[in-house]
């Protein structure tokens, strides 16, 4: 029996250094049946010529290459691109800079194959230094593999221990049930929650204890920029309206939307008090 598609999509941005290790990692999947969407969000460097040398090597492997080039827009304009260009059954969307294990997306596959009730699946995340030998700083995982039912982790972001898209495959139809238009809303704050949560509502995710994924601690990433204490408010806030939105579009009923919302704003109305008085308490003992 022929294997189902799976979609992988991954927004880059400058990414020629890097973005060679994924694809290599793609390549060597024990899984056949893949198609590689790649949105190149208005790079200046020669990330598309890096991408394209591999063209051939992906089609010997039985792995479709669809490279898109759009202008520089944000990660979340690159991935409602990469979207309306899905065919898989299943979905996983890597960033450029991160790559997979071998068997990472035949074990994840086989998971969503074998459980038919599961609509999404993830497994553990190796995080690893960006040097030549790439050691390995932490590995993550669940503190509570037997939970099936994340929506409201993610909100809260317990157990969670990784938001990178490369973690977690899923089914392409069920996302798409609740998000017809294969939009997500624009923030340039992030898109996982966009994903995961449509993904893992009203649904079950299951679990392998395993690494299926290498996250890659780049000291040049926005996520390790030392941020002025207003990019981390605005950062805050923007979180918020991701959440908010996102929520707001998944949840018909009105008094469970409703809940999910005050959840959110207290969740960020707490951080933001505790953020402010640990400055000030820091300020003061200057």
């Amino acid at each position: 029996m022929k294997e189902k598609l799976v979609s992988i999509v991954t927004p880059c941005y400058n990414g020629e250094k890097y973005v060679e290790r994924l694809i290599k990692s793609i390549l060597e999947q024990t899984y056949a049946n893949i198609e590689f969407i790649v949105i190149d969000d208005g790079s200046t460097d020669n990330t598309e010529k890096v991408v394209k040398k591999y063209e051939t090597k992906l089609k010997d492997k039985n792995i479709t290459l669809k490279y898109i080039k759009q202008k520089n827009q944000g990660q979340a304009a690159a991935v409602n691109n990469g979207l309306k260009q899905v065919e898989g059954e299943f979905l996983i969307w890597p960033d450029a800079d991160d790559y997979f294990e071998k068997e990472a997306i035949e074990e994840m596959t086989n998971f969503l194959e074998n459980n038919k009730e599961y609509n999404a699946v993830r497994g553990k995340v190796a995080f690893r230094k960006d040097n030549a030998e790439q050691e390995i700083l932490e590995i993550r995982g669940s503190s509570n593999p037997d939970n099936t039912d994340l929506f409201l982790n993610y909100i809260l972001e317990e157990d969670t221990y990784c938001f990178a898209g490369g973690t977690m495959l899923i089914r392409t139809e069920n996302f798409l049930n609740k998000n017809k238009g294969r939009d997500i809303y624009l923030n340039k704050a992030g898109q996982n929650w966009q994903i995961i949560l449509p993904s893992v509502y009203q649904s079950k995710t299951g679990y392998l204890d395993k690494v299926v994924y290498n996250y890659i601690v780049r000291e040049n990433s926005h996520s390790r920029t030392k941020q002025s204490k207003l990019d981390v408010l605005k950062r805050m806030q923007n979180h918020k309206k991701i959440l908010s939105k996102t929520v707001a579009k998944i949840v018909d009923d009105r008094e469970e939307k409703k809940k999910y919302l005050k959840i959110i704003k207290d969740k960020y109305d707490k951080r933001q008090k505790e953020y402010i008085k640990y400055q000030l308490k820091h300020w003061k003992e200057k």
